[in-house]
């Protein structure tokens, strides 16, 4: 059983990987590391048994190591209960992923004595889950067993927090040649993204920021309208120069809006989140996803909502479907991309979503990235 101790990160002087400088790969264990919690923990040896908590990390993990599975002891559920698609082409590229163990129960996490069953030397978890399971006697019955946890965030605050966690996983997974790789890649996306972004806010043609509207999983759980206030697609609305309508409305990461407050704002633009989820009102994109089948989710949603027919985004192509999965994964510069676009049109008229996202899968996934990630409602789709 592997050994590992945590700490307070206030006890250390150079190991918070949020402010470390990308540096060449270290060779050597024992080494310590510290999460976005700012825990401090240390591991005898590059993992080899990582149980992922959230099965999306499987994408991270794919970006950073030439065989993910093959270091993988088991998941909380499994990418299909997300993404199937995806798990299937994950799993073509990596057939033992098809084998490997899952934990359907715990939340968040499975018991520690269901966890020893799989033997694993490194838990990745959601930092999303901290609070939950700080208060729990779970964390501090994995550290007596030696079971190391770090919690890392591409959700929350993906803007600020995918490329430390990205830094931290390439430390703890001794592959930071890779992960630094990685984090210059998307460096450079958001920093094209601020360029544009500057020239439009200098643009006296305008009198305001455009007003947005994030409409979450539209249809999956409620009516309308589930929105980020302060987190999430907030972060990256903010750093493309929008004023999120929800911001300050209320306390907390996500909340529903009132629909009539809605209608009577009238945002210049509307970014609905689209997944492989169910039929049945919500948006479908992702991977394998039809154009056309996207195109047909946004109109329902416009007809099933009262007077959103009328709305200024409806009406001037500003109704907008995003890939839910850019912020459960470290690719949000994408979706920072197509959104800076969505609002500065001219200004940002440079920036190429589609080809910065299949140059980052060509270079960093094993997966290939055709389907829908992004559609605007009324757009032209190819052969019509």
């Amino acid at each position: 059983m592997p050994v590992a101790s945590v700490a307070n990160a206030a006890d250390h002087d150079d190991t918070d990987t949020r402010t470390r400088a990308d540096g060449p790969a270290a060779t050597r264990y024992p080494r310590q590391v510290t999460d976005l919690t700012g825990r401090v923990v240390t591991l005898d040896h590059a993992p080899q048994r990582i149980f992922l908590d959230d099965p999306r990390h499987l994408l991270t993990l794919a970006a950073l190591l030439p065989d993910p599975v093959a270091r993988l002891s088991g998941w909380h559920g499994s990418l299909a209960d997300f993404d199937p698609e995806a798990q299937a082409r994950f799993t073509h590229a990596f057939p033992a992923l098809a084998q490997l163990p899952v934990l359907a129960g715990g939340d968040p996490l499975p018991s520690a004595e269901a966890l020893l069953t799989l033997a694993p030397d490194l838990i990745l978890v959601n930092r999303a889950r901290y609070g939950a399971i700080r208060g729990t006697r779970l964390l501090a019955q994995l550290d007596a067993l030696g079971i190391p946890v770090l919690f890392i965030d591409f959700q929350q605050h993906p803007l600020a927090d995918t490329r430390p966690s990205l830094t931290l996983l390439g430390r703890a997974l001794d592959a930071q040649p890779r992960a630094a790789a990685l984090n210059r890649r998307l460096a450079e996306l958001e920093a094209a993204v601020a360029d544009c972004v500057d020239v439009a806010a200098h643009d006296t043609s305008r009198d305001q920021a455009p007003s947005v509207l994030i409409d979450i999983a539209p249809g999956l759980k409620v009516g309308c309208c589930r929105s980020n206030f302060d987190s999430g697609l907030a972060d990256l609305v903010a750093r493309a120069g929008g004023n999120n309508i929800a911001a300050g409305m209320t306390p907390g990461s996500e909340n529903v809006l009132n629909p009539e407050a809605i209608l009577a704002r009238d945002p210049a633009v509307i970014i609905a989140t689209a997944a492989q989820w169910p039929a049945g009102g919500s948006v479908r994109a992702g991977f394998g996803v039809a154009p056309a089948q996207t195109q047909r989710d946004l109109a329902d949603v416009v007809n099933r909502r009262p007077g959103w027919a009328t709305l200024s985004a409806v009406n001037q192509g500003g109704l907008h479907a995003l890939w839910h999965g850019y912020h459960q994964s470290p690719f949000s510069a994408l979706a920072l991309t197509a959104i800076a676009r969505w609002l500065h049109p001219q200004a940002c008229a440079a920036l190429d979503p589609d080809g910065a996202q299949q140059a980052l899968f060509r270079d960093f996934l094993p997966i290939a990235a055709d389907g829908t990630f992004r559609a605007t409602y009324g757009e032209s789709l190819p052969g019509h």
